[in-house]
């Protein structure tokens, strides 16, 4: 359990991996079904605001207040990439069905591609607002972010 309110949530495409970051800053994993404790662990870059799971259930993507993300490999419990270029929190992640590609969406009004393979940016959408929340579809790589002013659709191109 997190100390504080819980920021974000994700389930591998199975349903059978949970993540969780909260108030703690913290990321925590769990077996869904059984509720079993997997694993805890902190963003290398300091609160946790936002994670993402893999569709397989082998790696969470951690998004932290100072626009940084971090992936790491669940079965060995390491960093295996790290992302700089956002300037706000980050508010939303998802795995592509590309599993190689990560979408971020943060405060700074920008929508990212990464290619984790490559460790770089490989895609931007700047919106004309700053962000308040994102969905992605991974499958069509469709992208929706919320600011103030509403809900506006973004097509991320095949990358």
């Amino acid at each position: 359990m997190h100390a504080g309110r819980l920021r974000s949530l994700s389930f591998d495409d199975s349903g059978d991996l949970l993540a969780a970051c909260g108030g703690d800053g913290s990321v925590r994993v769990w077996h869904a079904p059984t509720g079993e404790f997997r694993s805890r662990f902190s963003s290398p870059s300091g609160w946790a605001r936002a994670v993402a799971v893999d569709g397989p259930g082998n790696r969470v993507a951690v998004g932290a207040g100072t626009g940084d993300i971090a992936v790491r490999r669940l079965g060995t419990d390491r960093f295996t990439s790290h992302l700089s270029g956002h300037t706000g929190r980050i508010l939303m992640l998802g795995f592509m069905s590309n599993e190689d590609r990560l979408v971020s969406a943060a405060a700074d009004g920008t929508v990212r591609v990464w290619s984790l393979g490559e460790q770089r940016q490989i895609a931007k959408v700047r919106v004309d607002a700053s962000l308040h929340c994102a969905a992605l579809e991974p499958t069509t790589g469709e992208v929706l972010v919320g600011s103030a002013a509403g809900v506006v659709a973004l097509g991320i191109i095949d990358t």
